[in-house]
């Protein structure tokens, strides 16, 4: 099985395009730094093979976002896939959840924000909808319908060692061949409708598109290695901690001992004792007081 990695597909006879994602390693990655529930586990690896399927969709030099926010027992959650292939994914919980819990179970209702940053862009895209259904599918499938208006199908499995999923989505095509349109993308939705969990999981791509079109024209293209990667630093928290002022940090100082920043992605933990405080507005203010200096 191909460990980490994208795979784009498109019909040659037929105006339908799919993708395929694996994940291992970089789920390992985000598992290994937090002790998640099992159903928080579940749905955030779901997101997870979810914004890599998304990133491919819609090709930008940036990054694009997956979150759920709620008033349920998890108030967030969060994935990022970058267009250099990186992800990274975390959720926030308060108390007991069940093994067993669904969507709705964990959320309680709530929204999905779909947020694509794309570099040189003035502002960053974002589609909200509300989260349908028990699933992550259910709902990413309403946002196609309603926002792109594109026939979508999404299928999506995540358990303690792996992440898979599948993308099919109908392409435009011209009014008079939107009955053969049509036609194509009921046979063809109807054929990876039969796909199961454990053939999602297990088998490489080239089995799997065999299993489920072997009857189509499918075109294979080369895989995308993907991987997990965190952008915190401790440069960027003392940043943030340059943004909060020198009085407010050293009152942080004072009354805590020291600073401390833990990212929310990787779990890194960032300390910042009043040596580093003092250090890091010593020299802040030092740079601003020369003009040679390139910002």
């Amino acid at each position: 099985m191909k460990s980490d990695c994208l795979q784009r597909f498109i019909f040659d006879n037929a105006p339908i395009r799919g993708e395929w994602v694996s994940l291992q390693e970089s789920w390992q990655e985000v598992l290994n730094r937090r002790q998640y529930p099992t159903a928080i586990r579940r749905v955030l690896g779901e997101m997870m093979g979810a914004a890599a399927l998304l990133t491919a969709t819609v090709k930008i030099s940036g990054r694009l976002v997956l979150q759920i926010r709620s008033e349920g027992p998890v108030s967030l959650m969060m994935v990022e896939c970058t267009s250099e292939n990186t992800l990274r994914a975390f959720a926030q919980w308060d108390g007991e959840v069940s093994d067993e819990a669904g969507l709705v179970d964990l959320t309680g209702g709530g929204t999905l924000a779909i947020t694509i940053e794309a570099e040189g862009a003035k502002q960053p895209y974002q589609g909200v909808v509300s989260l349908q259904g028990n699933s992550i599918t259910e709902t990413l499938e309403t946002y196609f319908e309603q926002s792109e208006q594109l026939a979508t199908k999404i299928w999506l499995y995540a358990n303690e060692h792996n992440v898979a999923g599948l993308f099919l989505q109908q392409l435009p095509s011209e009014e008079a061949q939107k009955e053969q349109a049509e036609e194509d993308w009921s046979r063809v939705s109807q054929l990876a409708a039969t796909i199961t969990d454990e053939e999602l999981l297990t088998l490489e791509i080239e089995t799997l598109l065999h299993r489920l079109f072997h009857e189509e024209q499918v075109r294979l293209y080369e895989p995308a290695p993907l991987k997990f990667s965190c952008t915190c630093s401790r440069a960027r928290v003392a940043e943030t901690i340059g943004m909060l002022g020198q009085a407010e940090a050293e009152e942080i100082i004072d009354s805590e001992g020291s600073i401390e920043v833990a990212c929310e992605f990787c779990n890194e933990h960032y300390h910042f004792d009043r040596v580093d405080v003092t250090e890091l507005f010593t020299n802040t203010v030092s740079t601003e007081g020369d003009p040679d200096t390139l910002h």
